[in-house]
């Protein structure tokens, strides 16, 4: 076998196992149950659940669209009616007369 030939195997085996992960995870969820309850009824360890559960985010992370950064021209005036968005250590400041469809493309890019 060649060594492309192996990395194509390894690829898919990875992508079976992950879907798999995925599917017990939502089977989880949707069970109702606790992780902890889940795990005991179906015979998985609770550290083998959170790893499963953490390769499955990871994959789903990278999978995703870089995410690129909007720079904006926009005039600073630290007025009252100045619109302010703030989520984890970021903070926005904008002025209230922002057009449209300058925070659309803001938001669109912060999510």
């Amino acid at each position: 076998m060649t060594a492309e030939k192996g990395t194509v195997i390894t690829a898919v085996k990875q992508e079976v196992r992950l879907k798999e992960w995925a599917e017990q995870i939502e089977q989880q969820k949707a069970s109702g149950l606790t992780v902890q309850q889940w795990c005991a009824e179906n015979n998985v360890d609770p550290k083998t659940y959170y790893y499963r559960l953490r390769k499955v985010r990871e994959h789903c992370l990278l999978s995703l669209p870089q995410q690129s950064i909007v720079a904006l021209e926009m005039p600073v005036t630290g007025q009252s009616g100045d619109i302010r968005i703030e989520k984890n250590d970021l903070s926005i400041f904008l002025p209230a007369d922002i057009s449209t469809e300058t925070l659309t493309a803001l938001v669109h890019e912060l999510c």
